[in-house]
């Protein structure tokens, strides 16, 4: 890997607050940093909640963020972190970790190429998803998976009323509906059945989950484009953006998606085509799939 980076000088690192052992390594990798680079760098941490974290990033952003965890703390990291700029080093602690560069025993023998900039780093699209309630509330998110409209207790389809740039394009009727980025292709979207695609790729995906006598086919969208969306359902219809906790939602809601004007940007130790041999080799295992279930 060639340099493409200066060499960092302030790094912050952060872990999952409820990983003990995400906050023994985080504590471990400051130390190594602040002995062993003393006077290249400093670093120092939070509990990926902490508020601290946050306020030190609009005071100042950091040359790196070393996250540890899993893919859900690879997220948040990189959502806080976006605005800034700041790109993302993952550590995996998790039981997948997808998203994470570097796994937990390895982090001591790629610490020197961080820490001389050798990485590139990987841009990736993030979406601007804006609800709006009847009274004109409006609340806004920035995601970087997906956003998520589906039904609610009641395991019955949902009519979704789909519109591109102000023009209408379908009436689904399914189980829900996706509204992804490329990051997102390899999560739910997936599942649904969804085109996989390289994650630097600026493109808003359109998926219906379990469509019934519709259009069934994704639809692969510009960027510039924006997708408006508003359930038609008598039934409970619940959205949720990246994974959030739903919340409901009725027909003189609309929701927006759109290009967010923020990316987040994931640390590259290995080439552009290291993407799809990793890719491979996690989707021949399934951690999730060989827990056992105590009844």
């Amino acid at each position: 890997m060639n340099q493409t980076t200066k060499k960092p000088e302030r790094i912050g690192v952060t872990w999952h607050p409820h990983l003990a052992a995400a906050e023994e390594e985080a504590k471990k990798i400051i130390e190594e940093i602040n002995t062993r680079f003393h006077g290249q760098a400093v670093a120092e941490g939070w509990s990926l909640y902490d508020e601290a974290f946050r306020e030190s990033l609009e005071r100042r952003p950091f040359d790196l963020v070393i996250t540890f965890g899993g893919d859900g703390t690879m997220l948040r990291t990189n959502k806080l972190c976006a605005p800034f700029e700041v790109p993302v080093c993952g550590i995996n602690m998790g039981s997948f970790g997808f998203m994470m560069e570097i796994a937990k025993n390895q982090w001591r023998e790629k610490l020197p190429a961080l820490m001389n900039g050798d990485w590139r780093i990987e841009k990736r699209m993030m979406l601007h998803v804006e609800l709006v309630r009847k009274n004109n509330e409006r609340t806004r998110w920035e995601v970087l998976n997906d956003a998520v409209i589906g039904h609610g207790s009641k395991l019955r389809p949902i009519r979704i009323n789909v519109r591109i740039n102000e023009n209408y394009l379908t009436d689904y009727v399914a189980d829900g509906l996706i509204v992804s980025t490329a990051t997102g292709s390899t999560a739910y979207a997936m599942a649904a059945g969804g085109p996989i695609m390289e994650p630097e790729l600026r493109n808003i995906l359109v998926i219906p989950v379990a469509p019934h006598l519709c259009l069934e086919r994704g639809i692969v969208l510009d960027e510039n484009d924006v997708v408006e969306i508003r359930s038609s359902s008598e039934h409970e219809t619940i959205f949720s953006p990246d994974g959030q906790d739903g919340m409901m939602i009725d027909e003189s809601d609309t929701i927006s998606v759109s290009a967010s004007e923020f990316s987040a940007r994931y640390v590259r130790l290995e080439g552009k085509g290291f993407f799809y041999s990793n890719f491979i080799q996690y989707m021949q295992r399934n951690p999730s799939a060989n827990r056992k279930t105590t009844i």
